[in-house]
Formats: C-alpha cells, sequence, structure tokens
C-alpha cells in the first residue's frame, strides 16, 4: 500500500510537467508533433495512475474486511459479555463500533492520510520554481495545520457526543421492536414514541452541532486552498513580468500548491469520520485488550458423575455485593433438586451462577472435581443445558433452534430431544414440522410452544447438568405432565436436573429440595423433609401447597 501511494503520488506530477512542457516548449516552437508525443504520453500515464488508484481502492476494502473477519467474533462475544454485566452501559456496541472502523478502512479517508506526507515534498517543488512562491506556500499551509488542530479540539466531544446518541437512540428502537407485543397490548405505542421523538432530537441536535463544526473547517479550508492557489498564480505572474521565472514555471506552481494542499482538505472535509472511527477503535482495543478464556491443552473428559456446590456466592458481571451466597450442596448423576423459596430470593441467581452466566464471588462449583472453567469451550454445550424464565429463540427453523444451531446436528438427535421434552407431537403439528420458522425471537409460536421447543433445546444431547428455570410457567397440564415425563427421562440418562420453581407441580420429580430465602440457603434435603418444614404454620416461610404423592 505505501509503494503504490509513492508511485501514485510521483505519478500526480504528470499533469504540472505536461503544463510546463506545453508553456515552454510547444507554444514556443509551434511543434504539433512534440504536442502530440506529450498528450500520448500523459495519456499513458493518467491511465497508469487510474489503474494504481483503482488498486489502492481495492486493496483498502480486502484490508478492511480481513481485519473485521480477524476481530469481528470477538466483538460479539465481548457485546454478549456486556449484556450480562450490571455495569454495562446500554450505549455500548462493539459489534457496531466494529462495523464504524471497517466502513473507514473501506473508504477513500485512510487513502488520503497515506497522500498527507507528501504535503512537504510538494511545497518543496514550489521553492525550486521559486523561493518567494515557496514561502507563501508555506505559510498557507501553516494556516491550514491551524485549521485542523482547531478542527481536532473543537469537533472531538461533538463527535463523541452524537455517537453515543445515535447508540442510544437505536437501542430505544430495538426494544421497542423486540417488546412490539407489550407495547401493542398496554397501549405504550405513543408514551415510546414521545420517548424515542425525544432521543432522537437529543441525537439531531447532537448531529447538528457537529455536522455545523465540520462543515464551517471544511468550508474555510477549501476556500483557503482555493485562495492559496489563486496567490501563487499571480505571484507567480507578477514574477513572470520580472522575467525571474517562466510562464510554465508559473501554471506548475499553481497546481502543485493546490495538489500539496488537497489531502489536507479531504482530511478536514472527513473529520467526522476520522473521529468517530478512532473513538470507536479506542473502545475496541479495550475489548481486545481483556483476555479471552484460554483453552485448556488437556480435554476432560465429559462430567458423568457428580455436582459439587461449596459456598458459592454470585451476582452479575461488574457487581460487587452478593445477590446469592452460602450455597453448598451435592447431587450425583440421575438425581434432580426443586430450588424453591419467594419471589426475588435469588433462585434465578443461583441457576446463572451454577451456569457460569454470571462470576462466582465466592466459593465453587465442580463437576467430577473440576471446575467449569477447565473444560474447553467446545464442551460446555454437552455439559449444561439452560432453559431461562424467558424463553429466547433465535430466528431460523424449530429443528436449529433445537440442535442450538449446530453446523453438522444429527436429525434424530434433535428428534430424540424434541421426544424426551413431549415436544415432537407439537412440532409434528407445525405446518413444515421440524422446519418450520420461528421468527425473530420465537414470536411466530406461543408462550408455551417455546417454552417446550426451549426445554427440547436444553435437553439436546443428553448434557449432564439441565438447569430449568420455571419451566412450567406456560404450560398447560399436558404440558406439565410432559414436563414431569422429561425430567424422569433426563434422570434416568444420568443428568443432574435442577428446576427452579414456584409451582408445586414442577417438583413431581425431583428427589431433593433446596430452599432459598434472602438470597441465603435456608434448607437443603430430600424433598419430603425439606417440604414438611417450611410450610410448617409456626414457621410461616413460604406459603406452597404440598403436591400429592
Amino acid at each position: 500500500m505505501v509503494v503504490l501511494s509513492v508511485v501514485s503520488n510521483l505519478l500526480m506530477l504528470t499533469g504540472p510537467l505536461f503544463m510546463l512542457q506545453v508553456y515552454d516548449r510547444v507554444l514556443a516552437s509551434r511543434s504539433v508533433p512534440t504536442l502530440v508525443v506529450l498528450t500520448i504520453l500523459i495519456a499513458g500515464l493518467f491511465a497508469f495512475y487510474a489503474f494504481l488508484d483503482a488498486m489502492r481502492s481495492r486493496m483498502s476494502a480486502r484490508f478492511a474486511n480481513v481485519l473485521d473477519s480477524k476481530i469481528s467474533g470477538r466483538l460479539l462475544s465481548a457485546g454478549i459479555r456486556m449484556r450480562l454485566s450490571a455495569g454495562n452501559r446500554s450505549n455500548l456496541d462493539p459489534v457496531r463500533d466494529g462495523d464504524a472502523v471497517r466502513q473507514f478502512l473501506a473508504s477513500p479517508v485512510p487513502l488520503t492520510l497515506l497522500d498527507l506526507p507528501w504535503v512537504p515534498f510538494y511545497l518543496g517543488l514550489v521553492f525550486l520554481f521559486h523561493p518567494w512562491l515557496g514561502w507563501l506556500a508555506v505559510g498557507g499551509s501553516l494556516v491550514v495545520v491551524m485549521l485542523m488542530i482547531a478542527n481536532e479540539v473543537l469537533s472531538k466531544h461533538p463527535a463523541k457526543e452524537t455517537t453515543s446518541q445515535q447508540q442510544l437512540r437505536q437501542r430505544q428502537a430495538d426494544d421497542v421492536r423486540l417488546n412490539a407485543e407489550t407495547v401493542v397490548a398496554m397501549g405504550m405505542g405513543e408514551a415510546l414514541q414521545r420517548r424515542w421523538s425525544k432521543q432522537t432530537d437529543r441525537m439531531l441536535s447532537a448531529q447538528v452541532t457537529a455536522g455545523d463544526r465540520a462543515a464551517f473547517f471544511s468550508a474555510t479550508t477549501k476556500g483557503l486552498r482555493f485562495f492559496l492557489q489563486s496567490a501563487v498564480l499571480a505571484l507567480g505572474a507578477y514574477l513572470v513580468i520580472q522575467g525571474s521565472m517562466t510562464a510554465g514555471l508559473m501554471i506548475a506552481a499553481s497546481v502543485v500548491t493546490a495538489r500539496g494542499l488537497a489531502p489536507v482538505e479531504q482530511i478536514v472535509g472527513q473529520w467526522r469520520a476520522f473521529v468517530t472511527a478512532r473513538q470507536s477503535w479506542a473502545r475496541i482495543k479495550v475489548v481486545l485488550n481483556n483476555p479471552e478464556r484460554n483453552e485448556r491443552e488437556v480435554e476432560l473428559s465429559l462430567p458423568r458423575q457428580t455436582l459439587t456446590v461449596r459456598g458459592l456466592a454470585t451476582a452479575p458481571q461488574g457487581s460487587k455485593s452478593a445477590l446469592v451466597g452460602g450455597v453448598s450442596f451435592d447431587l450425583s448423576a440421575g438425581e434432580a433438586v426443586g430450588v424453591l423459596g419467594p419471589s426475588g430470593s435469588g433462585k434465578s441467581s443461583l441457576a446463572k451462577g451454577l451456569l457460569d452466566i454470571w462470576p462466582h464471588l465466592a466459593g465453587e462449583v465442580r463437576f467430577d472435581g473440576a471446575p467449569l472453567s477447565h473444560y474447553r469451550s467446545g464442551q460446555i454445550g454437552r455439559i449444561c443445558g439452560y432453559l431461562p424464565q424467558r424463553v429466547e429463540l433465535f430466528d431460523g427453523s424449530v429443528a436449529e433452534n433445537i440442535s442450538r444451531f449446530a453446523a453438522e446436528a444429527d436429525s434424530e438427535q434433535i428428534i430424540a430431544a424434541a421426544m424426551t421434552a413431549g415436544a415432537h407431537e407439537l412440532i409434528s403439528s407445525l405446518p413444515d414440522g421440524y422446519n418450520t420458522r420461528v421468527g425473530e425471537q420465537g414470536d411466530l409460536l406461543s408462550a408455551g410452544q417455546r417454552q417446550r421447543i426451549g426445554l427440547a433445546r436444553a435437553v439436546f444431547g443428553s448434557p449432564f447438568l439441565i438447569v430449568l428455570d420455571e419451566p412450567n410457567s406456560n404450560l398447560d397440564s399436558e404440558g406439565e405432565a410432559a414436563l414431569s415425563a422429561a425430567i424422569q427421562k433426563m434422570k434416568e440418562r444420568g443428568s443432574v436436573v435442577i428446576v427452579v420453581a414456584h409451582r408445586p407441580s414442577a417438583l413431581n420429580a425431583v428427589d431433593k429440595v433446596l430452599f432459598v430465602q434472602n438470597g441465603r440457603q435456608a434448607a437443603f434435603g430430600p424433598k419430603d423433609e425439606v417440604l414438611k418444614k417450611i410450610v410448617q404454620p409456626a414457621q410461616n416461610v413460604l406459603p406452597i401447597k404440598v403436591p400429592a404423592q
């Protein structure tokens, strides 16, 4: 790229040299053959310049794509982690920052930056034509440089504010779109539209401020360049009159001066894009500097025997105070435990801590004696299955969602998971069966259908640990019976099943109960014993109806 820039800038001297030869040789000698030869030569040189310029543009676009392919995966992973962070600011989006950098690198601006070091070279040529012209060009260049510095100082904050407001506006639009049913059902459209309009006004105000400053400096720089080119021409004409230089040198000096300052003018005109890309890259560097999970050299065997929890305390990433703590229990393959407790007691928080969704502030969770972090990332899906409270499917087919979008999913495994979850008949009744598209976040399906397909996804591949958070919240009696049967099948296959529940019907197939209250473990043991303790009127801990045995 640098070599092409050198050759390209040398070829830019073709025009001034052609003018010099025409004014000082062709017109003086009135030689038509010389004019024809020079014209043919200049046509070839400009054609070669066009080829090199196209090559530079193609190379910059491909470099941008290569960089994007190298970092986009890490940026997506960082975006996922940031969504789980308690301290995450909603206006940060690493993927959009990556897109901004890629678009900037694929634009003509980086090529202009490569041309910037050639400004002294062009000004040096003007000095060779005549010192007076050189000093005039240098003086004009210093004024342009001062404008660049002022542009940087005055445009930095508005550009940053514009980016922040744009991302906030986009996040609000995404939230409204993803919660469209709630918006329509409760008549929230007008209120949210007013909220979005206010954010739009803030964004437009920031854009106007940044745009006005950028336009002022761009117009001032352009006007100064035009004036400087004319001033060089006027001073050159005076020197020609005085006999200090030829008319050809006068024209060439004017063109070279304009060419030398052209990169500066272009950079000032595109300064907003440059500042936005620079700020995006600064945020990306923070993401890239965060260490990723290192893959273990030795691949452990998948757990098959025990889940051990000792003194576990967990909270969202970035939070310093635990939402649930002091949890300790042991489970063996084929056992199921129900997690009970009042609303807000920490049941779902415990589920996220067990699966390493949230970091451990204290204690540990071990699978056959090894923490989950000691297993390779490719093994996690074969170790853990998870059905969250809010079942979020991905835009794709039912089969793709059940298989977790595995590259080479086995049809028999997909059907086996659906049958384990009691969802095979339900899926078969859909218009295209397992090929039915579920829509964005599964919005083409009912809540009950999403929950049963989500259960099938959780049990796909018979993982060792299966965590079900409120798995019967959207199920009818038939679905609850299928859930109990599914838990029993998972136990028979040697899985450890953890069921977070409010409704007692979800406890029919569990062996033990873990009772959580105020973010602390209050009881753990066989189901009958713990249920007797927590429903004793004297303790009045949890008003719960004991399921029929």
